[in-house]
């Protein structure tokens, strides 16, 4: 019969509460990612909407933040160039089209960043699995 240490089984508990914290900061950035991509998939939608109401001749309404949680009225009169953030703080003006092009490349991106989070989640849930196996065969012997 095996002794099975109260020292082994700390250890085993301390791998398994690492796996835990990493899964969860895991699951927050996957989180976040999953906001940007539903965030490019909502400003795909608004250009749109904003080009369709453009074509028709109409001018479309919104509201624009101007601080501190105020709004004011506005009307959109040029809805074919949008300005769009190309990261580490640069903006450029592109056509709808370029913009919504610029996005659908945006949100393919952010897509493979979570599927790879994803599989790295997955090893994480297997690791843990595999911990929770290996201390209840170690207490197997110890209550026979």
């Amino acid at each position: 019969m095996v002794e099975v240490s109260e020292e082994d089984m700390r250890n085993l508990a301390a791998r398994h509460q690492e796996f835990q914290r990493q899964a969860e900061g895991l699951r927050q950035q996957m989180n976040m990612v999953q906001a940007s991509i539903t965030s490019c998939d909502q400003t795909i939608v608004t250009i749109n909407e904003l080009k369709t109401v453009s074509a028709e001749g109409k001018i479309a309404e919104t509201m624009v933040p101007v601080g501190f949680g105020s709004f004011v009225y506005a009307e959109i009169k040029n809805a074919d160039k949008v300005i769009v953030d190309l990261g580490a703080g640069f903006s450029a003006e592109e056509t709808a089209d370029e913009a919504i092009e610029t996005l659908k490349r945006r949100k393919e991106q952010l897509t493979k960043i979570l599927e790879q989070m994803n599989a790295s989640l997955t090893k994480y849930i297997q690791g843990m699995q595999a911990l929770e196996s290996e201390a209840a065969k170690l207490q197997q012997p110890s209550q026979a």
